[in-house]
């Protein structure tokens, strides 16, 4: 094979089957693949039949959540891999979608590099997609276990049954509802059932968080734990769902990422704005929502920001408004390494 030969390899990964595309320098179809990847060993022989064209090729993925083994075997052998954003590939607006015809696309795009200018994506390693899980896991289970508060309070209600007060997942409730017997036996079974699963993510979101904290601990620099009205928890969120700040043009790609960017419909001299684009880190996203919350329910400085726009606009419009700030405060914090001010952000 001669050096100068240059190969643009499009992938369309699935959970059992793969989909390859390869193109020569010109364009032209030189291989299509098909495989279906039950195993491990099998996604290995894939990965061994793109050999020839990878020494001297580009290969282009979706980052989807079944791709990291691909992904990370293919960086161990220093390939040059470039990650892709699939929905600003919009696949799905050529009308006709099928698994080969987007291996092609993405190959074509790589070798016009349209990928490479508008759809690349963000991959985190590993070490910092662990975190990453850590913090989802537990926002998830939370999430899990206020639906399970939630039908329980619905049984107690439902027969006026009273005597618990505060949170049900306090111990004296917990074995108070342990004990409690329903008018039928599958109501108190279904009770009993929901009592374990809280006790159970109870545990778990403990452990969870006892995790964090050392995380914190271990990996944080002391300005991030300073931040006002700022846990262990929304520092963790803000550094690791950011990942590296480095990757953005600037503070309004961070906004955007997060997905605190207005939408944008724009037209001859005609230009309109809309409701958030919610387009974005959905995690992110939330922990500026609820910082926003304790900084208008706390800080007296904010709080004297946000009066008057209060009297104008919804509660919902000013949160989100000073999350946009909060964000971009964060990213200039971590850009450039100055110290955080809030009345910088307000300004």
């Amino acid at each position: 094979m001669s050096t100068k030969d240059q190969f643009f390899v499009g992938v369309d990964l699935h959970k059992t089957v793969v989909q390859v595309c390869v193109l020569d320098r010109a364009g032209s179809v030189v291989d299509e693949i098909k495989e279906r990847i039950e195993s491990r060993a099998a996604g290995e022989e894939v990965i061994a039949q793109l050999d020839p064209y990878l020494a001297t090729g580009r290969i282009a993925v979706e980052a989807i959540g079944v791709n990291r083994w691909f992904v990370n075997r293919l960086l161990e052998q220093h390939r040059d891999i470039v990650i892709c954003d699939p929905t600003k590939l919009n696949l799905k607006l050529l009308g006709k979608k099928t698994d080969r015809r987007d291996a092609f696309e993405i190959a074509r795009r790589l070798q016009l590099g349209d990928i490479d200018r508008n759809a690349t994506t963000y991959y985190p390693f590993d070490d910092e997609y662990g975190k990453r899980k850590v913090i989802r896991i537990r926002q998830k289970l939370v999430r899990m276990r206020q639906q399970l508060i939630n039908q329980i309070r619905a049984m107690l209600n439902a027969y006026k049954i009273s005597g618990f007060p505060g949170r049900l997942t306090s111990q004296k409730n917990l074995a108070a509802l342990t004990r409690l017997e329903l008018p039928t036996t599958e109501l108190t079974a279904v009770l009993q059932t929901c009592v374990g699963l809280l006790e159970s993510y109870t545990q778990a979101i403990i452990a969870l968080d006892r995790r964090i904290e050392e995380l914190a601990q271990a990996t944080l620099p002391s300005y991030l734990r300073q931040l006002p009205s700022v846990g262990a928890l929304t520092a963790l969120i803000l550094v690791h769902e950011l990942g590296d700040v480095r990757r953005f043009k600037n503070a309004k790609a961070a906004a955007c990422y997060a997905g605190l960017v207005p939408r944008v419909n724009q037209s001859a001299d005609k230009a309109h704005h809309g409701a958030l684009t919610k387009r974005g880190n959905r995690e992110l996203r939330h922990i500026l929502g609820e910082w926003a919350v304790r900084l208008l329910a706390r800080d007296p400085l904010v709080r004297d920001w946000a009066r008057s726009r209060l009297s104008r606009s919804h509660k919902n419009k000013v949160r989100m408004a000073l999350a946009r700030r909060l964000i971009i405060g964060v990213y200039k914090m971590l850009r450039t390494g100055e110290c955080f001010s809030l009345e910088r952000c307000l300004n």
